[in-house]
């Protein structure tokens, strides 16, 4: 098989990944696809994301919430979008409550968001979603153990995040939405030319004109000091990989020529 360029797309749980798959689905048609498991936490290693793509060939884009970097061959173009952990949580949070399908649902809507978060920094199982989930996404962590639901991120697997990071050519923010479609459009234009990923919010729980610091702000109020810095705590690695993504992805826009 002849390698060629494909996007693809690490879905992060509520870091905007719906709309980038529409923008992915608009921009591609029917040669982009999603890659999953057989079961929801049936995380997939690079090899099988690779086999896929082999038995596809067709395929120049693929979306997937089960797939873990690295990209199965040098001419793959990642996308992965970084969220602030605050944020996310309270994202998180508000789907949860919302979906009857979801894990923990009554949870989330019988105990309100700050019940929600002191049951999953004291679950050992489903609230990992909202401890150090991105360096656990980013991470060989997602292979440790049990199972996913069961891990706890470690320095080495923030210090493995932070390198996967910094060799993709591009990276987004999910507060700098727009800002990150055109870095990847810039970016990945040498193998798709006449890239155009448009700008959509889908499944967004909370449609808000405030700026992220008013959001996070408000937060910090609500849960309170007490439980502010236990969750902190529960997100140290996620909080430092977020820091890292801020400063890549402004270097990042820099060096593409886009502006603030």
């Amino acid at each position: 098989m002849t390698r060629r360029h494909v996007i693809i797309h690490y879905h992060i749980f509520k870091n905007a990944g719906t709309s980038v798959d529409h923008a992915l689905e608009q921009a591609f048609g029917d040669r982009w696809a999603t890659f999953e498991g057989a079961h929801a936490i049936d995380v997939q290693p690079a090899a099988r994301l690779r086999a896929f793509l082999e038995q596809h060939e067709h395929l120049l884009a693929v979306s997937s919430h089960l797939a873990r970097p690295p990209v199965p061959w040098t001419e793959c173009r990642p996308i992965v979008f970084l969220r602030h952990p605050l944020d996310r949580a309270r994202s998180v949070y508000e789907f949860v409550a919302a979906d009857v399908t979801q894990p923990f649902h009554e949870v989330a809507r019988e105990q309100g968001f700050r019940g929600y978060v002191e049951w999953a920094l004291n679950d050992g199982a489903g609230g990992v979603v909202i401890r150090d989930y991105q360096t656990i996404h980013l991470s060989s962590a997602s292979f440790r153990g049990e199972n996913i639901l069961r891990v706890c991120a470690t320095d080495a697997d923030l210090a493995e995040a932070k390198s996967r990071l910094g060799e993709f050519p591009a990276l987004g923010l999910v507060d700098q939405y727009d800002r990150s479609l055109q870095l990847f459009e810039r970016v990945y234009a040498p193998a798709f030319p006449g890239l155009r990923l448009p700008s959509s919010r889908l499944n967004a729980t909370r449609p808000s004109a405030r700026s992220l610091a008013e959001k996070v702000a408000a937060l910090h109020d609500e849960l309170g000091a007490d439980l502010l810095r236990r969750f902190t705590a529960s997100n140290e690695h996620d909080f430092a990989l977020y820091r890292f993504a801020q400063r890549r992805f402004t270097t990042l826009c820099e060096a593409a020529g886009i502006g603030g």
